[in-house]
């Protein structure tokens, strides 16, 4: 993947806004972001090479240092444009073992790298962890900002299905008159805010998902497969991304009634209903009260798009009868005919 004429102060102002950060003030809680994500990497090579990081790191420590090192720049938002010579400037580590850690991540589907050029010359790549909660705002914002090629890692699907599973199997053991789990966006990675590790987790070690709940996920992913475009399957994933009081069983259900090639006006009035249920909830079916409000929201947004222009049209010279500024009673007599 190759990048012409990037700038980070760009992606930053467009893109920052819309992205968790990890605030530096906490203390500990980049340090804190780094090691649950070294712990997602551990159920990978748990998976590949039936040991932990630090167990597969044992005899090259450093490696793991610079593992943290390099993990450390790219989980406050989730991705980073940053030279090798300046972290090992200020870590210390070699760039040869930089690299090597880059390319590892890189293997594992844990990182992508986008090379970069300005001005005909090198630039430095940019890199995006895929195990993030922003994750993908930052794919879909290099997508539609730059129109690059870039697929979502099934590392990533994988994961959240897991991870998923496991919030729903927590909720299940809470009140029963407790309310209904909506999608509060993705806070299953790295911690928006340092939390304290919870004394039961320490002592039974990581729960077990349930393997119902992992089906049920498995299924809903190859139903987005069988029947939802892409352009669908982006906007149930929006929906799960934002602050709303619509469950991931409406989000499916809405995105599924959604037409199957979406332009710029759906999209926008898309996003803005979504917005609408950040503050309100619906006292029926979500989905039917969600698909009244874009349906009669999209028709207003046309109707006023279509009186606009034949507003501006009417307002034209082109729109008014036309009106010569010739004098052709001058422009006859130079010619030489008589009055």
């Amino acid at each position: 993947m190759l990048l012409t004429n990037f700038l980070l102060s760009t992606a930053k102002r467009e893109l920052s806004p819309q992205l968790h950060r990890i605030p530096k003030c906490k203390e500990g809680a980049i340090n804190q972001a780094v090691k649950s994500v070294i712990k997602d990497i551990d159920s990978i090579l748990l998976n590949l090479e039936n040991v932990t990081t630090k167990k597969y790191f044992e005899k090259t420590p450093r490696r793991y240092e610079a593992l943290e090192t390099v993990l450390s720049y790219l989980v406050q938002e989730g991705f980073s444009q940053v030279r090798q010579e300046q972290i090992s400037r200020k870590s210390g580590i070699s760039i040869p073992l930089i690299n090597f850690i880059l390319n590892w991540l890189e293997d594992l589907e844990v990182c992508h790298q986008i090379k970069t050029r300005r001005h005909n010359k090198i630039a430095p790549s940019i890199y995006i962890l895929s195990l993030h909660n922003n994750y993908l705002k930052i794919i879909e914002y290099f997508k539609q900002k730059w129109a690059l090629t870039i697929h979502v890692f099934s590392t990533f699907t994988e994961f959240l299905s897991k991870k998923i599973g496991k919030k729903k199997h927590n909720d299940t053991d809470k009140k029963e008159d407790a309310p209904v789990p909506t999608c509060h966006g993705f806070d299953l990675f790295t911690p928006v805010e340092p939390v304290e590790v919870e004394v039961k987790e320490q002592k039974n070690g990581e729960q077990e998902t349930d393997p119902k709940e992992d089906k049920k996920l498995e299924l809903r992913f190859q139903e987005m497969d069988d029947h939802m475009s892409d352009a669908q399957k982006k906007l149930y994933m929006y929906i799960l991304t934002q602050d709303t009081n619509i469950t991931e069983k409406d989000a499916y259900t809405i995105a599924l009634r959604m037409p199957p090639d979406v332009d710029w006006e759906v999209k926008k009035t898309f996003e803005d209903c979504v917005k609408h249920f950040e503050s309100n909830k619906s006292q029926v079916s979500t989905p039917a009260h969600f698909i009244k409000i874009y349906t009669e929201q999209l028709t207003a947004n046309r109707a006023r798009r279509d009186r606009e222009a034949k507003e501006y049209l009417a307002n034209t010279k082109f729109g008014k009868p036309y009106k010569s500024t010739i004098d052709f009673g001058l422009f006859r007599e130079r010619m030489g005919f008589k009055k």
